[in-house]
């Protein structure tokens, strides 16, 4: 259902006037009022109804399902291509691990397009070195979505499909229905034939209209529809999902507990063949990065936390919810150099990405944490309301 929207005002001298509004509920469901709050003075009382989902901010992690490739290949392709991996040394513990002990609260997940099923389900790398786990492995031979980064050589994960990666997200979540919203980045991969080496990349998929369409379908065979929150939510009666984002905001974080909001990474052709006969993102699953100035403007990836400092804060101050990243593999893990971190830290970006939300294993100590909280977000130093205290973001 649409959240409801509450509007505050003022005390007035000789007595208290409270209003409330309503939104109307999905297909055309009966209106519902609620109790207006008072935020003058922000608790942990009151939190939940005074503090909106862009007022938070929280880490999350880059290509979250990533497992390290097999030594074995690396060592083999580095007679080819010298150094080829190193900038993706890196892994990720299971999903539910990084959103349990690692309180991440935005993931990240690759897909290729596998319509039949057993595109990727040999891949070059993997019978090069005879890695058995990951060949003609049952769940790569069904057909749907395949989460993998890179086809045929960094091909390992923690979860081989986007509807197994989404029911570990779900029953999470559903175990923990107090938690801060979880953000699920996805990005639609595809692109031309390469090799490596003595390898040739097997040629994925084109994302035309009807494959980015059936991404949301995938979506919905696991989540539930009160579960997520959409552009429509978001939109509600307003012209423009723009518009409603500017003019009345985000839902309230107890609107936003235990749910999960979805936005599609790609700024290719893939998001213009998602936003095809919906320029509002009209009763499509997933945001998409857009610019400002346009009607589906809610979300915004930029990624150079540096580079694009002062936009983000701008941008963030609006009411945009804006993604960035703390560290690009692997030059701060191996480096220390915290000039990224403390960028996005303060630019005011909702969504942090990271590849190391544990300290670096390369010695540097490098590690993408609040400085100043231990819970699993915080007050978002741009806009978060004066009367924001971290430990309001506890689950």
């Amino acid at each position: 259902m649409y959240p409801i929207r509450t509007f505050l005002y003022l005390a007035l001298p000789a007595a208290f006037i409270f209003f409330s509004c309503t939104a109307e509920k999905q297909q055309n469901q009966q209106r519902e009022i609620t109790t207006v709050t008072d935020c003058e003075t922000i608790s942990h009382e009151n939190a939940d109804n005074c503090l909106r989902l862009n007022h938070i901010q929280v880490f999350g992690t880059h290509n979250s399902y990533k497992l390290y490739p097999h030594s074995d290949l690396v060592e083999r392709l580095n007679e080819y291509v010298p150094g080829w991996a190193d900038n993706i040394n890196y892994e990720h513990r299971p999903l539910q691990e990084q959103l349990g002990e690692l309180k991440i609260r935005q993931l990240e997940l690759d897909i290729f397009a596998d319509p039949h099923g057993g595109m990727y389900s040999e891949p070059a790398g993997a019978l090069l070195i005879a890695d058995e786990e990951y060949i003609r492995h049952p769940a790569l031979m069904e057909p749907g979505f395949k989460v993998l980064h890179t086809q045929d050589v960094d091909y390992r994960t923690t979860c081989f499909t986007l509807t197994s990666c989404l029911e570990v997200v779900r029953d999470w979540s559903l175990e923990n229905q107090s938690h801060l919203p979880v953000m699920i980045l996805i990005e639609a991969k595809q692109g031309q034939p390469a090799s490596r080496g003595q390898l040739t990349f097997t040629a994925p998929l084109q994302f035309d209209v009807d494959l980015a369409l059936q991404i949301d379908e995938e979506i919905w065979s696991i989540f539930s529809r009160n579960h997520v929150i959409t552009p429509d939510d978001i939109r509600g009666n307003y012209e423009t999902l723009e518009m409603a984002v500017l003019e009345n905001g985000w839902p309230t974080l107890g609107e936003s507990r235990g749910k999960v909001i979805f936005a599609l990474d790609n700024t290719d052709a893939s998001r213009e063949n998602y936003l095809s006969g919906a320029p509002n993102l009209e009763e499509r699953a997933m945001f998409v990065s857009s610019h400002p100035g346009v009607p589906s403007a809610a979300f915004i990836k930029m990624n150079d936390s540096v580079q694009n400092f002062e936009q983000i804060r701008e941008n963030a101050a609006m009411g945009y919810v804006i993604r960035t990243r703390s560290d690009i593999p692997v030059y701060e893990a191996t480096t220390g150099d915290t000039t990224r971190l403390n960028a996005s830290l303060s630019s005011g970006a909702q969504y942090i990405s990271t590849d190391y939300p544990e300290p670096s294993p390369f010695g540097s100590g490098y590690i993408a944490a609040f400085p100043d909280a231990d819970t699993p977000g915080r007050c978002n130093p741009v806009t978060a309301p004066p009367g924001c205290q971290h430990q309001f973001m506890t689950e």
